[in-house]
């Protein structure tokens, strides 16, 4: 798909700008966790914080841009419990509302998968709410299984 390319720590004022509707899905869903409205030079300040961690590669898709997905490399050394990992967490992928269904997502998993590739990754993760059942049921049309589950309590 065109239109796809990595974002660069220009790019950090467009995440803030496609994170909005994402942020306000998961305020109205998850009052208590996430705030409705974060400070603007804040949410800028933030992914420019992101975009400048060599663990982190983001991307971008359209012209201009209707969707991004973020995705850190996580290493993880041999322990007792378990052999040496090498992950790629897809931290935040989103497309706008009025762009959905015409294949950004896809492409935007599929730089994903590329790039897993590139740097020897052995799985991809993503995290998701438990609430997005609409990106779960996409999530499994692109391949992912539930892996594990977090479950939560209040005191």
């Amino acid at each position: 798909m065109t239109g796809l390319r990595r974002a660069t720590p220009d790019d950090a004022e467009t995440l803030a700008r496609l994170n909005v509707h994402v942020q306000g899905w998961h305020a109205a869903r998850y009052p208590e966790v996430f705030h409705p409205l974060p400070d603007p030079e804040g949410l800028v300040a933030y992914f420019s914080g992101r975009l400048a961690d060599p663990a982190c590669t983001a991307f971008l898709i359209g012209d201009p841009a209707l969707g991004y997905a973020i995705c850190m490399l996580q290493s993880r050394e041999a322990s007792v419990f378990s052999p040496a990992i090498r992950r790629l967490l897809v931290d935040h992928i989103a497309v706008a509302p009025e762009a959905r269904r015409q294949g950004h997502g896809r492409a935007l998993l599929g730089a994903a998968r590329d790039l897993a590739q590139d740097l020897r990754a052995d799985e991809i993760l993503l995290d998701t709410w438990e609430a997005n059942h609409e990106a779960h049921a996409f999530f499994r049309a692109e391949g992912f299984e539930v892996r594990r589950m977090l479950f939560r309590a209040t005191p």
